[in-house]
């Protein structure tokens, strides 16, 4: 009887693995959320107004710093391989060293890179939704077994560990799908994309990752407005060794412990709010500026 709970299983943690694995191998084919459209619009021009689904991405990547204000704004529509491969040339070229900015980089990519569609974004996070609560299902029903609970730890660890892996392969995913959701750009939709959007991210994030959706992509909007400025970043906590002497304690203490990032100091990343601000009430310099009803 006990070789035949092992075995009996062993075959559930087959077919978990199976099951989930054909799964997650649709969402490792080649992804065409952004999928080429009949809708193109150039950097810069104001957005359409007519409802669609698929629509610029370019809004959601351009920034203040393209450009300087008074000056003509190059044209960035890529039409063909010819602008783009002068794009590069002149990159290359570059004696300067000077790191490019964004607009000059969308200009070498295919106009098609700005497309989104949205039924295929809600796809992919069908597929990765359904890869979360079918590996989680099967683990939950190997931990909840009578014969699990006969075996001796090592073996426990053994028969859950290819599940937990896959567990969290798939949460990871369904974190991916909430980044791109915390970008606005899962859906673009004139009249349902932010719905589309919000949705998406609470359930990714705030239900599956636990970490409070409308929070996070704040922060991490602001993230990329100063990515790898070591004072305006946000996200990614910057020390200069040099001064760590003095730093405020507990910026001393999660650096001392930054390897055990999980589950200790993303709590208290979230929760406590070092460094960004509090992801739970709202308090911190994440919020600073902000008024009551955003909060």
């Amino acid at each position: 009887l006990y070789l035949q709970s092992i075995l009996s299983t062993m075959v559930q943690v087959n077919g978990a693995i199976a099951a989930a694995g054909i799964i997650l191998t649709w969402t490792a084919s080649p992804c065409c959320a952004f999928a080429p459209s009949a809708r193109h619009q150039i950097i810069g021009s104001p957005p359409s107004s007519s409802s669609s689904s698929s629509s610029s991405l370019a809004s959601s990547i351009t920034t203040a710093d393209d450009y300087n204000i008074g000056t003509s704004v190059p044209s960035l529509r890529t039409d063909d391989n010819e602008s783009m491969d002068q794009g590069i040339s002149n990159l290359m070229n570059n004696r300067d060293n000077e790191p490019p900015k964004l607009g000059q980089v969308a200009k070498m990519l295919p106009k098609e890179t700005w497309d989104v569609d949205t039924p295929t974004s809600l796809f992919y996070f069908a597929v990765d939704m359904l890869a979360v609560i079918t590996s989680m299902g099967f683990l939950d029903a190997v931990v909840t077994s009578d014969a699990y609970h006969s075996w001796p730890v090592y073996q426990q660890a053994l028969a859950v560990m290819p599940l937990q892996v896959l567990t969290g392969f798939a949460m990871w995913c369904a974190w991916c799908i909430g980044h791109d959701a915390g970008h606005g750009v899962v859906s673009k939709d004139a009249k349902y994309g932010k719905a589309i959007n919000r949705v998406v991210g609470e359930i990714t994030h705030s239900m599956v990752c636990l970490t409070p959706f409308v929070p996070w992509a704040l922060s991490h909007r602001k993230h990329h407005l100063g990515h790898n400025h070591i004072e305006k970043d946000y996200s990614h906590q910057w020390c200069i060794r040099e001064e760590a002497e003095g730093y405020h304690p507990a910026v001393k203490a999660s650096y001392y412990v930054r390897m055990l990032y999980l589950p200790f100091l993303y709590f208290m990343y979230l929760a406590v709010g070092i460094p960004d601000g509090n992801h739970v009430f709202f308090t911190g310099r994440m919020w600073e500026g902000h008024s009551l009803k955003e909060k």
